[in-house]
């Protein structure tokens, strides 16, 4: 059985090369000059987000969230504040959109998940030759915590702080990544 220690210190590691990877899937899809790069790679507890989040400044919060299947079963989270989530769709639409999104903007904000999730997949897979099968994206918008899935408090996260560079704007964002069940030993 892999090791939940294992596969985090691995993921941390490929955060770079995921979002290099990301950034270019993102420019391909939108035909934006989308980069992005990691502030910093934590790991913490999965009650500590929740308490954090729960305690913010930021009353509310926009995540996407996607699971995997592969070598691992994991959980993929991308969240934004309202504020940096409606310009990274705006942005992303070319026009402004409103907040809360309705669902064209829930839509194009799913797919900019999906895209990521499944960027930083695909390194993790072709790192091990294995595949990864992302679920459907989903987004919810809400308050604190209340936007999160429902995990173990003692469920490690590895929590990225990203940069969304696109065209003249510098946008951030949390990608967390929880890897909730191993399946296969990692070499």
């Amino acid at each position: 059985m892999a090791q939940v220690d294992e596969v985090l210190t691995i993921w941390g590691k490929i955060c770079g090369p995921g979002l290099d990877e990301a950034g270019r899937a993102l420019s391909l899809m939108t035909g934006l000059d989308f980069t992005m790069e990691d502030r910093a790679v934590n790991e913490e507890t999965w009650g500590a987000v929740l308490e954090r989040f729960d305690a913010g400044d930021e009353p509310e919060h926009c995540i996407v969230h996607l699971g995997a299947k592969g070598l691992l079963t994991a959980q993929i989270m991308l969240i934004f504040s309202p504020d940096h989530c409606r310009r990274l769709v705006s942005t992303m639409m070319g026009e402004e959109v409103e907040w809360p999104l309705d669902e064209v903007g829930l839509s194009a904000l799913a797919e900019i998940g999906n895209v990521v999730g499944t960027a930083f997949l695909n390194v993790f897979a072709n790192l091990f030759r294995t595949t990864f099968e992302p679920t459907i994206p989903h987004v919810l918008q809400g308050r604190g915590s209340e936007v999160f899935p429902l995990l173990a408090c003692t469920e490690r996260v590895l929590v990225t702080e990203a940069i969304f560079r696109v065209t003249d704007q510098a946008l951030t964002g949390e990608i967390l990544i929880v890897p909730t069940q191993t399946n296969h030993g990692v070499d």
